[in-house]
């Protein structure tokens, strides 16, 4: 997910539509207009929910919940929403416009009819953007209703479930399947970049000095595939590695997905006669499992990014 996208305005984009809704607001009774602008208008039919979704898909890169999506197959998944909500409450940030649905392989899955900037705060989210109907059959059984005694489904029979959502993809897909499977498909990206490497090592050092692959595990940054000149140089592997919980360059992209360019001064190492790095993220579906390093002595170039780039998409 483009989360430099994620504060884009919908009445930025759609300028006759929020002129129309400010029009007709005029003559609205005062508790019709006890909600945000964005739901106004998409329950007034101002806005069309199927052009609202498009482009903020395009614009940010997240997926979208089906909208055809039964009362029935929601009701399975009230028990792992209202944990959600306990679990995370403390973030003091749910409300009918966004709810956790559930934790999925270490990820909190959260469904909002926009993106907002609160939920920055939540790692390792993936948000969700969900139809206003959708919201309201959840919010109806979380917030507006007494605690009851229900039956905890399996979560074999809810990941079932939500397998079967079938979720208008229009960012890489996102995996609700068995975490074997998951674990299959991220071991996966690590085997094809093994196979490959030598490959992408010879054309990334069509741009840059050296190359290397950094891999995520338990939340640090840790060396998967250094260049040859680089192995030969007897690199220390251990100067790669990062907290993506504390402040540095590596949590920026990681946070973002976009690649970046740092001066080696600002990642506080020394790599041979190199002054510049360009950083891009390495992605699984939308989460980012890792990165690709190119290294410079000489200022870095567009051209530069893109054929990270493009070498993460072809790893993916």
């Amino acid at each position: 997910m483009n989360y430099l996208n994620t504060t884009v305005n919908w009445e930025e984009f759609f300028i006759q539509e929020a002129l129309e809704l400010e029009e007709k607001m005029k003559n609205f009774d005062h508790s019709s207009l006890d909600k945000p602008k964005l739901l106004i208008a998409l329950e007034s039919n101002i806005l069309k929910w199927t052009s609202y979704e498009t482009w903020f898909c395009a614009e940010t890169g997240c997926c979208s919940f089906k909208s055809s999506i039964s009362e029935q197959e929601i009701s399975h998944l009230i028990v792992s929403a209202k944990d959600s909500v306990d679990i995370y409450s403390n973030h003091g940030i749910w409300d009918e416009q966004l709810i956790p649905l559930m934790t999925w392989n270490d990820h909190i899955y959260v469904l909002g009819l926009h993106y907002p900037t609160k939920l920055m705060a939540l790692k390792n989210h993936v948000f969700i953007l969900t139809p206003p109907h959708i919201l309201q059959l959840f919010s109806k059984n979380i917030f507006d209703q007494p605690e009851l005694e229900t039956e905890v489904e399996s979560d074999s029979k809810t990941y079932s479930i939500l397998e079967g959502l079938d979720f208008n993809i229009s960012a890489p897909s996102i995996s609700f399947g068995k975490q074997d499977k998951g674990e299959s498909e991220r071991t996966a990206i690590w085997e094809f970049i093994s196979e490959r490497h030598e490959e992408f090592s010879f054309e990334a050092k069509k741009h840059f000095s050296a190359f290397m692959v950094l891999r995520i595990e338990n939340s640090k940054t840790k060396v998967f595939k250094m260049d040859s000149d680089l192995e030969k140089d007897g690199i220390n592997s251990l100067i790669f590695e990062y907290n993506l919980n504390d402040e540095n360059p590596f949590k920026k992209v990681y946070q973002t997905g976009s690649s970046e360019s740092f001066s080696l001064t600002q990642l506080g190492i020394g790599v041979n006669n190199f002054k510049y790095a360009c950083i891009t993220a390495l992605k699984r579906g939308d989460t980012v499992v890792g990165f690709l390093v190119g290294f410079k002595a000489a200022n870095l170039s567009e051209k530069d990014t893109t054929l990270l780039e493009d070498l993460a998409k072809e790893s993916a």
